[in-house]
């Protein structure tokens, strides 16, 4: 099971893209400048694909690119105005420019993760779980800036997948369908240059109370989930949902298709 899967970079960054257009999070003069300047099976961006790109991520400095619809932390001893920088050596390229997108599924308290880095600092809490022996001259974040020295992670990881397929391993994608970061509209587009046969086209799902859950669609190998309603860490936002989601995984069974 992958959940929000970043898979492939040129599908997951035109996704973004497409997907911040499509819930009218960017103009359409926008939208059309990114397209028109930026390529992204190319590694380097040219100077005026960034500078487009740039407008694009002020976007997401007054909303949660991984939740668009929950509120922002407002709390003024945590919160702060996200930095831009690139992260160079590492998936996808140009889109792991936003600070903080390693750190923002923020689920009902948009200010958990701040609360959690505050915490996670603390003295007593580093010496309980024996962290921080060497005295590390900087503090501990969800996710270091040293990944920048990362550099070999692959563009794609299609040909695992197909691997897995090949080997007979069940493979489940799922994704909430309000995270901008890795959008559903990327996944799909991704899941598509698998060119796997449609087993059952796409259909609702059912979770309690007789609500739709989400959406699926069945390919020869692979099963691809939405999540209704759900930010970018789905058990955050829909955690029923998500054990639904893993119970039928682990049990082999399709997720109900009608009303209970």
């Amino acid at each position: 099971m992958i959940g929000n899967a970043l898979l492939d970079d040129e599908t997951d960054q035109t996704g973004m893209i497409d997907y911040a257009w499509d819930h009218a999070v960017i103009s359409d003069r926008l939208y059309q400048e990114v397209k028109s300047k930026c390529n992204f099976s190319q590694e380097h961006p040219s100077d005026d694909c960034n500078r487009a790109l740039n407008d694009y991520f002020d976007v997401y400095k007054i909303i949660d690119m991984y939740s668009l619809y929950s509120p922002t932390c407002l709390n003024s001893n945590f919160s702060s105005t996200r930095r831009l920088h690139v992260i160079q050596g590492i998936a996808p390229q140009l889109f792991s420019k936003v600070d903080g997108w390693h750190r923002r599924p923020t689920g009902y308290d948009p200010c958990a993760s701040d609360y959690t880095e505050v915490y996670m600092n603390r003295a007593e809490v580093q010496e309980a779980l024996h962290a921080n022996v060497t005295n590390i001259s900087y503090p501990w974040t969800h996710c270091s800036d040293n990944i920048t020295f990362w550099s070999d992670s692959p563009a794609s990881i299609l040909p695992i997948i197909k691997k897995l397929i090949t080997g007979g391993l069940r493979v489940w994608v799922y994704s909430g369908d309000t995270d901008g970061r890795i959008p559903v509209t990327a996944t799909r587009y991704t899941l598509r240059k698998l060119g796997l046969n449609t087993i059952e086209e796409w259909s609702p799902w059912y979770t309690n109370n007789k609500q739709v859950g989400g959406w699926t669609i069945e390919y020869d190998g692979l099963m691809f989930v939405t999540v209704r309603g759900a930010g970018h860490q789905v058990p955050t936002f829909k955690p029923h949902q998500a054990l639904q989601l893993v119970r039928h995984f682990l049990a082999n069974k399709k997720l109900p298709s009608t009303p209970f």
